[in-house]
């Protein structure tokens, strides 16, 4: 056992990491994080925005296809903010993984195991899991 709980458990993290090993995943959650979260705000807007014209388009009122647009746009949002954050994601759980490894020796290993598609391994239920999250 580390520690049984967080106020024994910081203490000793820093003893043993020093104050870093606070911080230590924080560029691998970064690198996650800000692309996915970046990418489904902006591009929510940009799909609501051209599923509203094609709507429009075919003689469809804005507000008779309010919830089949937010689906869609919710939908699209999604597998592109998990396509750009893949790579983050991959970094992050080999982060996780392994030793204290730091945040550029993780990404020199995951290029020198796997190559660049290595950041995109898990892709494919990463999809299915979010479109799970979506039509939930």
């Amino acid at each position: 056992d580390f520690a049984s709980n967080l106020i024994t458990g910081i203490p000793k993290l820093i003893d043993e990491s020093g104050i870093s090993g606070l911080f230590g995943g924080l560029p691998a959650m970064l690198s996650k994080q800000v692309p996915y979260t970046f990418a489904k705000q902006v591009s929510f807007d940009t799909f609501a925005t051209m599923l509203y014209a094609v709507a429009a388009n075919a003689n469809f009122a804005a507000a008779d296809v309010k919830f089949e647009v937010s689906f869609g746009a919710a939908l699209l949002a999604s597998v592109l903010a998990c396509l750009l954050s893949q790579p983050g994601d991959v970094i992050l759980t080999a982060t996780y993984k392994g030793s204290n490894a730091s945040f550029g020796s993780v990404v020199s290993q995951i290029t020198e195991n796997r190559g660049i598609q290595g950041f995109f391994s898990g892709l494919s239920a990463r999809f299915i899991h979010v479109g799970a999250i979506i039509t939930s």
